[in-house]
């Protein structure tokens, strides 16, 4: 009898509480859903993702020709001393500077006319040279006897034309200097 005394006064009490028995049971569903979702943030996963994605990319710049045409305009022999005057008679101003060889030979042409070179005795840089500038002096104190040549590298972008081409470049060579000691 007793079970039924509690069962009794348990109906009652839900018949009269029905509305906070329902927000009671919100509210547990509520709770039960934030724990569910905490549980399910903290778990670890064993998933891999492979997606790779491979991008392959080239930049080229071009230096346009820049107009400048390197020229010797007087080239001679000082006491110890070679030189050369070199000039940009073009109609543009040189882009970049550039590089001039020294080249030696006992007996001969240092560079023939078809390209083949003698002994490279030194490497020097030539400065940016405005176009119609005055001449620059590039100077070699040699030490041994027979016959040097400057040779000035052109802008690389110059049209080859007539010009004579060493390692690729259009080049300007000199006449040849007699150094007999």
């Amino acid at each position: 009898m007793r079970i039924i005394k509690s069962t009794t006064r348990l109906r009652v009490l839900i018949r009269n509480n029905k509305g906070n028995f329902v927000i009671l049971n919100i509210g547990f569903l509520w709770i039960l859903m934030i724990i569910t979702s905490l549980h399910v943030q903290m778990t670890t996963t064993n998933a891999l993702f492979t997606s790779q994605t491979k991008i392959k990319t080239t930049i080229s710049i071009e230096i346009p020709f820049d107009n400048s045409a390197l020229s010797f305009v007087n080239i001679g022999r000082e006491k110890n001393e070679i030189f050369a005057y070199i000039q940009n008679e073009g109609t543009g101003d040189m882009a970049a500077d550039s590089k001039y060889y020294i080249y030696y030979r006992r007996n001969g042409n240092p560079v023939s006319p078809n390209g083949e070179t003698g002994e490279l005795v030194y490497q020097g840089v030539i400065p940016k040279m405005a176009a119609k500038a005055a001449p620059i002096k590039l100077t070699y104190t040699p030490s041994k006897n027979g016959f040097y040549m400057f040779v000035a590298f052109q802008n690389h972008e110059k049209p080859i034309g007539k010009d004579l081409i060493i390692e690729g470049t259009p080049v300007m060579v000199s006449n040849k200097i007699n150094v007999n000691q």
